[in-house]
């Protein structure tokens, strides 16, 4: 199972990058609410500049270098495969962050009916 933690691994994203933690408190946010998506430039690089005392520029520039790492190791065949449509050149920072959140609801939400379907109350 991917948590927000454990998907950039399984995308060849380690925690020797910023980016990683960067991405990981974006997805976190995301989750928490969605609308972010819509206001990552306004609401949601601001709060995490702010949590890492750094620039806005910084957190962007630091997921675009992880979304690099990603695309051109051999796990960027498992983002095209949980990518909704298919990538011909790495994504921007909004549509990975995009990629990310949506392949994270639809895991909590098959996670969901696999406990419906065993009997177990949520």
């Amino acid at each position: 199972m991917n948590t927000v933690e454990s998907l950039p691994f399984s995308l060849g994203i380690r925690t020797n990058y910023k980016g990683y933690y960067y991405l990981v408190d974006a997805l976190t946010l995301i989750m928490e609410d969605e609308n972010r998506l819509l206001s990552i430039g306004t609401e949601l690089f601001p709060a995490i500049a702010l949590k890492y005392q750094t620039d806005v520029r910084c957190i962007e520039r630091n997921i675009r270098t992880v979304i690099k790492v990603c695309w051109e190791s051999t796990a960027c065949q498992k983002l095209q495969s949980i990518s909704p449509y298919p990538l011909e050149s790495p994504p921007t920072v909004g549509e990975f962050l995009d990629i990310l959140f949506w392949h994270l609801v639809r895991e909590k939400e098959t996670k969901k009916q696999k406990k419906r379907a065993s009997g177990v109350k949520i």
